[in-house]
C-alpha cells in the first residue's frame, strides 16, 4: 500500500470541510477529523484492493513495477497474500468504526447510507466480479467518490445543508482525481491491454492527454463561479489559479502534453504530478478557508 495516496481523499475532505466551515462562520472540529479518517482509510482500503487484484490475475513483474517506495508490496513479495487481506480489514475497520461514530454523533442516517456506497465502491474498485477499474468508467466513478461525495459530505456536516457553492466547489477535487486516474490510465496504456479497457484504449493514447484540456477548463469555470457568487475573496481565487498555473501546468501538464506515445516509465515520471497538485491545492486553500473563519 502507498500511505501517501490515502489522502487523495483526505485532503479533499479536508478542504471541503474547512470550506463548509468558512461558509457556515464556525468549525465542528470531530465531524472534520472522521470524516478525514475515513476518507483516508477508504482510500487505502482501494489501493489494497488493487494491488490484490494485481497479484491474483498476475498483471505486474519486473517490467511494469512503478519503483514508488511502498508499491507493489504483495506483487514484489514483500508481503504476503495474508499480509493484504490483514491491512484491506484493518482500514476498513477502522473507516467502519469512525464512520459510524459520525453517523451517531450527527444522528444523520442518509450519511450511512453514502457510507455504505462508499465501501462498496472502495472494494469494487479492483475486486469482485465487474470491479470498474477495468472499464473506461473507472476515471469518473473514481473522480465521484474520491472527489466529489467526500468533499460535499464533509462540507455539509459543517453546514447542515446542501448548496450550490458546496457542490460548485466539489466539482475541483473531482477533476483533480480524474487527472489523477487519467495519468495513471494513460501512464498504463500498454500494460493494460488485454487485462483492462480503460479509457485510454477506447479514445486511443494522445487523446487521453488531450482531454485533461477541458476537463481543466470545467475545474477554472467551477473556480471562477465560486467567486463571482461570492463564495471565496479574491486572495482565494488568485491562490486557486497559482496553484492551477504551477502545479498543474508548469510542474505537469506543459510537457506531460509533448508526449507523442507511450514509454515504459511513464508511471513513475508523471504520476506523481497530479497527486502534487491535489495536496497542494487542499492544503493551501485550507489554510485559507481556516484563516478566513478565524478573521470573522
Amino acid at each position: 500500500m502507498e500511505i501517501r495516496t490515502g489522502f487523495a481523499t483526505g485532503l479533499p475532505v479536508l478542504s471541503g470541510g474547512l470550506f463548509g466551515a468558512y461558509l457556515a462562520g464556525h468549525l465542528k472540529l470531530i465531524p472534520l477529523l472522521l470524516m478525514f479518517v475515513t476518507g483516508f482509510c477508504l482510500n487505502i482500503v482501494a489501493n489494497v484492493s488493487n494491488e490484490i487484484r494485481a497479484y491474483l490475475k498476475n498483471e505486474e513483474n519486473e517490467n511494469t513495477f512503478t519503483h514508488h517506495a511502498g508499491s507493489e508490496g504483495l506483487v514484489r513479495g514483500d508481503a504476503t497474500f495474508k499480509d493484504s487481506i490483514i491491512v484491506l480489514l484493518f482500514f476498513l475497520g477502522i473507516s467502519g468504526l469512525s464512520g459510524i461514530t459520525l453517523v451517531l454523533i450527527t444522528n444523520n442516517f442518509n450519511i450511512l447510507a453514502i457510507g455504505i456506497l462508499s465501501v462498496i465502491a472502495a472494494v469494487c474498485y479492483s475486486l469482485g466480479p465487474k470491479p470498474y477499474i477495468v472499464y473506461p468508467v473507472g476515471e469518473l466513478v473514481s473522480g465521484l467518490f474520491v472527489g466529489a461525495i467526500s468533499t460535499i459530505v464533509s462540507a455539509y456536516l459543517q453546514t447542515d445543508v446542501l448548496n450550490a457553492p458546496i457542490i460548485i466547489y466539489s466539482i475541483i477535487p473531482m477533476i483533480m482525481t480524474i487527472f489523477l486516474m487519467s495519468t495513471n490510465n494513460t501512464s498504463d496504456y500498454e500494460k493494460d491491454k488485454g487485462t483492462r479497457t480503460t479509457l485510454p484504449h477506447v479514445i486511443g493514447f494522445r487523446n487521453s492527454i488531450k482531454i485533461i484540456i477541458p476537463e481543466a477548463l470545467i475545474m477554472i469555470a467551477a473556480w471562477l463561479s465560486l467567486y463571482a457568487m461570492g463564495s471565496i475573496t479574491l486572495l482565494m481565487l488568485v491562490t486557486g489559479f497559482l496553484i492551477f498555473y504551477y502545479y498543474g501546468y508548469v510542474r505537469w501538464y506543459k510537457d506531460y502534453y509533448q508526449i507523442k506515445e507511450h514509454y515504459p516509465t511513464m508511471g513513475r515520471d508523471w504520476g506523481p504530478r497530479p497527486l502534487l497538485l491535489i495536496y497542494s491545492f487542499n492544503i493551501i486553500l485550507g489554510l485559507e478557508f481556516f484563516a478566513y473563519l478565524l478573521l470573522q
